[in-house]
């Protein structure tokens, strides 16, 4: 084959071939490369999301609040609820050594955020019916009213769950206290449930009656001499506490002094009046009513109420007065964990447990109880020990 037909021959193949689109191929590598652009765009912004929300993860904390750069309080608007404060403010001032904070007012309580407690129910309801018995067993509260002339027909028992039942106390006489002018006050007290919830003990003139929760039993014990209004519990449950004594319930024998208001006078600023205390660990909660505390200034009125822990460490709640004739409005509950203290808060018509967290000063909403409508004028309350 010569080479001018060889060349013949190629010249026919390459006229068979298309020529390349070149505009084709510069289009399909353009598509390329905004592909890879995309997706390498797409990882930046999905790295870029999850970089945000990690950060607001760690802001929020899933608290639903967001740390304001000033320091102040940032509050939450609940779904269905009022606004929550959700960061502790700092102390308002020191009292004996320890941070001291101004609680909320009656008004306040109200707008407070819940929480939970495991030993606590959430509400209590004591306006609905509840059965009549004479074993309602253990209890974690008994609560009473008087009428006029402070009768006391029936104590209403509140099992830990929350469930309501009626203790009927007939032939039950009005009690003096002859150290307040011989003043007739309610034989249900704040002390009266016993401090492990199985037993009652109610006030009568120069007489105790004990009601056994459990058994349904009940005792009438004399005191011979010895004053009966405000009667209680010792601590571990065994013993009646009197105003100027102890009582055996099962020899009758009264050890004199050691009354419940008696001064601890190694420590004359610590809790007096207002018992029972209550105990966990090295620490003790107490509620007094005192006088106005200069370091606090004039937002307390003229008869506050504090909630004070003593021991290893020492830590101030001032409740203002804000209320007449219900005096003093808060009574210690117990403690609700390492550091929270909880408090009962009444005023007309209303009654509340909260609970204070003594290290960052934040109070809370611990139940609502709902109360007859005849007992509008206040009512009387005694806890069983919920420390833990």
């Amino acid at each position: 084959m010569t080479e001018q037909r060889v060349r013949e021959l190629l010249t026919d193949v390459a006229d068979a071939v298309p020529p390349p689109d070149l505009a084709a191929r510069a289009w399909q590598r353009s598509v390329r490369v905004r592909r890879r652009r995309v997706a390498a765009t797409a990882v930046v912004a999905v790295g870029t999301v999850v970089a945000v929300i990690g950060v607001v993860g760690v802001l929020n904390d899933g608290s639903g609040t967001m740390p304001r750069p000033d320091g102040d309080q940032e509050t939450r608007m609940a779904a269905d609820g009022p606004p929550q404060a959700a960061l502790p403010r700092p102390p308002d001032t020191q009292i004996n050594g320890g941070p001291a904070w101004v609680g909320p007012t009656i008004e306040e309580e109200a707008r407070l955020p819940a929480t939970s407690s495991a030993v606590l129910p959430a509400s209590i309801d004591l306006a609905s019916s509840a059965p009549a018995t004479d074993k309602p067993g253990p209890s974690v509260a008994a609560f009473a009213a008087s009428d006029s002339e402070n009768h006391l027909k029936e104590v209403m028992l509140v099992a830990h769950d929350g469930h309501v039942s009626r203790l009927k106390t007939p032939n039950l006489d009005i009690v003096h206290n002859p150290d307040n002018g011989n003043d007739t006050v309610l034989p249900l007290n704040i002390s009266s449930l016993s401090p492990d919830g199985r037993k009652l003990v109610l006030a009568q003139n120069h007489e105790v009656v004990v009601y056994d929760l459990v058994s349904g039993a009940r005792q009438d014990l004399p005191t011979r001499n010895e004053e009966s209004y405000n009667v209680g519990w010792t601590p571990d449950s065994s013993e009646i506490q009197l105003p100027k004594g102890v009582m055996n319930p099962d020899t009758l024998q009264i050890t004199t002094p050691q009354g419940p208001t008696q001064v601890d006078s190694s420590d004359p600023d610590g809790p007096t009046d207002i018992w029972p205390p209550r105990t966990r660990g090295e620490l003790t909660a107490q509620a007094r009513s005192d006088q106005p505390v200069p370091a606090l200034g004039s937002r307390l009125g003229t008869d506050p109420v504090l909630i004070r822990v003593w021991g290893a460490q020492r830590a101030t709640l001032a409740l203002p007065s804000d209320t007449e004739d219900l005096g003093p409005r808060s009574r210690v509950v117990g403690w609700l964990g390492p550091d929270d203290v909880a408090f009962q808060s009444q005023d007309y018509g209303t009654y509340r447990v909260l609970d204070w967290d003594t290290h960052t000063g934040e109070v809370r909403l611990v139940t609502n109880v709902t109360l007859p409508d005849s007992w509008d004028h206040g009512v009387t309350a005694s806890w069983a020990d919920v420390s833990h």
